[in-house]
């Protein structure tokens, strides 16, 4: 089946197309495309406004990995990265790593080569700020805030959110927990899904299903989350009323820019906060829109 790969509108008109597929969604005004052998970042009108060898990520906090390294949306590269073993290495400020995460709050999360998590934040000069948290996952900055975990915690604690200081604003007990969004995470009890605020107060009392993805997936946004009941997908408020019901047979993200994709039928379309349809069923894939655009696929 030949497909089709572009932006579409909020209307759900084609309107930027792309020939090689790979599409990214729109991060801070520009999105990231495969062009003859290259990469380019375009604007919202797909006008190209930059042209790398090699593009790893969109921007965020002001920069993007690149073949060269960071870069900014002028092209400039703030903070050049070497890469070994095929692209496996990174090597920033003489230090070599696993993996260098996105930057948010100046700060950018780092694993050493063999971890299997981040255990220290570096800045936009590449030096280690912050160092220490390891046994588990660590999150990039947002808004100011990050959680992480220590290598010997407290007793009761899992984990903790921390500001680019390094100083704790709070403490979770929780073995599982997804990542804050409007001021709420998900969070796991007795095999059930509730949501706490950033204190670690329970919000919403556990009373959902086991979310099967990633618990990054399962946030508000526009104040409703998608959660799962009985096999289907379904929003629910920030008062935990069901104002959805769980119909779909898949969730991408959740709501942006007031319409949520979702799967149904076995295809991609995107719904109202009201649950009808914004623009039908009609896609292989999706993702939310950002900028008043949306990368999708679609049979030619």
């Amino acid at each position: 089946m030949s497909v089709r790969h572009g932006y579409i509108d909020v209307s759900g008109a084609f309107v930027i197309p792309s020939p090689h597929g790979n599409l990214f969604r729109f991060n801070e005004g520009l999105a990231r495309m495969p062009v003859s052998g290259a990469w380019a970042f375009i604007d919202p009108k797909g006008r190209e406004r930059l042209r790398v060898e090699r593009a790893f990520t969109g921007f965020s906090d002001g920069l993007a990995l690149t073949g060269e390294g960071f870069i900014n949306p002028k092209g400039k590269v703030v903070l050049p990265v070497r890469f070994l073993n095929n692209f496996t290495r990174y090597v920033v400020g003489g230090k070599s790593y696993g993996h260098v995460g996105l930057f948010g709050s100046g700060l950018a999360p780092v694993t050493p080569p063999g971890a299997k998590a981040s255990s220290a934040f570096i800045d936009k000069k590449g030096e280690v700020v912050l160092d220490g948290f390891g046994g588990g996952m660590v999150e990039r900055f947002v808004d100011g805030k990050a959680r992480v975990h220590l290598k010997t915690p407290p007793k009761g604690e899992v984990s903790r959110l921390i500001d680019p200081k390094g100083r704790c604003l709070a403490s979770y007990p929780f073995k599982s927990m997804g990542s804050f969004s409007e001021g709420l995470a998900l969070a796991h009890k007795a095999r059930k899904l509730g949501f706490v605020d950033e204190a670690g107060a329970w919000v919403l009392e556990p009373a959902w299903s086991s979310w099967e993805r990633d618990l990054s997936e399962c946030r508000f946004s526009e104040g409703l989350a998608p959660v799962k009941v009985k096999g289907r997908y379904g929003f629910i408020d920030r008062k935990g009323t069901q104002v959805i019901a769980p119909r779909f047979k898949a969730v991408v993200g959740g709501f942006s820019q007031g319409v949520a994709p979702v799967k149904e039928d076995g295809l991609f379309g995107y719904i109202h906060p009201d649950g009808s349809w914004a623009i039908p069923p009609r896609f292989t894939s999706v993702q939310p829109f950002a900028h008043g655009l949306a990368a999708v696929s679609l049979p030619a």
